[in-house]
């Protein structure tokens, strides 16, 4: 499991004692993931209902650097993410999933065709405007944007600092390195990855897997 410094976000569940995990290793730009996302985004309430608190769900967010835009896209969900945890804990869990929704279900509009001649705090605003348009959030769209975009400079003042997004991103790839995952989606079970699992499985055979690690 990631670190508990995301459990009021990246966990679906909040509070589970000595759950199984189940990682997803998604990322926003891919649609294999996005299609994952939405057998998942229904499947994960059917089996807390058939197994109460036995599976905690963790949102793994993996970014994949051949679509420069998902650099751009995990960044967005990292920062909102760390809002949310800020200003509305009691909620940041559902309402990162929805964001998170949001940006799967929007995906095309994030493609390299429709978004190659788009500037990085553009596109950070592209983002903010389809989020928000969608779903109504306890932070605001100036919230998010005074956490990632970058400030224009001369040569003499440059900086590579990057925003607020940096560390969490930089966890991420580390810990993503260190488990050794890098096709998405990939779902992992208490550490083991289940490899019968692929962005076609039905809610069926989703949780048929996740019984099988019980």
């Amino acid at each position: 499991m990631i670190s508990p410094k995301y459990a009021l976000s990246h966990y679906y569940f909040k509070g589970l004692t000595n759950p199984h995990v189940v990682n997803l290793y998604l990322d926003y730009n891919c649609p294999f993931s996005a299609k994952m996302y939405f057998t998942l985004f229904k499947t994960i309430p059917q089996v807390q209902k058939k197994h109460p608190d036995v599976f905690q769900f963790v949102f793994v967010n993996v970014v994949q650097p051949w679509h420069p835009q998902s650099v751009l896209l995990n960044e967005y969900a990292l920062v909102v993410a760390q809002l949310l945890r800020e200003k509305a804990p009691e909620k940041s869990n559902e309402l990162f999933w929805n964001v998170s929704y949001e940006l799967f279900a929007n995906k095309d509009k994030f493609f390299d065709s429709v978004t190659s001649n788009v500037g990085r705090n553009d596109y950070y605003k592209l983002i903010n405007d389809v989020v928000f348009d969608k779903l109504e959030l306890p932070i605001t769209k100036t919230d998010v944007l005074g956490k990632l975009e970058i400030a224009a400079t001369d040569l003499a003042n440059a900086s590579n600092a990057g925003n607020a997004a940096i560390a969490d991103v930089k966890y991420f790839t580390r810990y993503l390195r260190g488990v050794g995952v890098h096709i998405t989606p990939t779902v992992s079970v208490n550490g083991i990855v289940a490899d019968l699992l692929s962005s076609a499985s039905t809610t069926e055979e989703l949780i048929k897997v996740f019984e099988s690690f019980q």
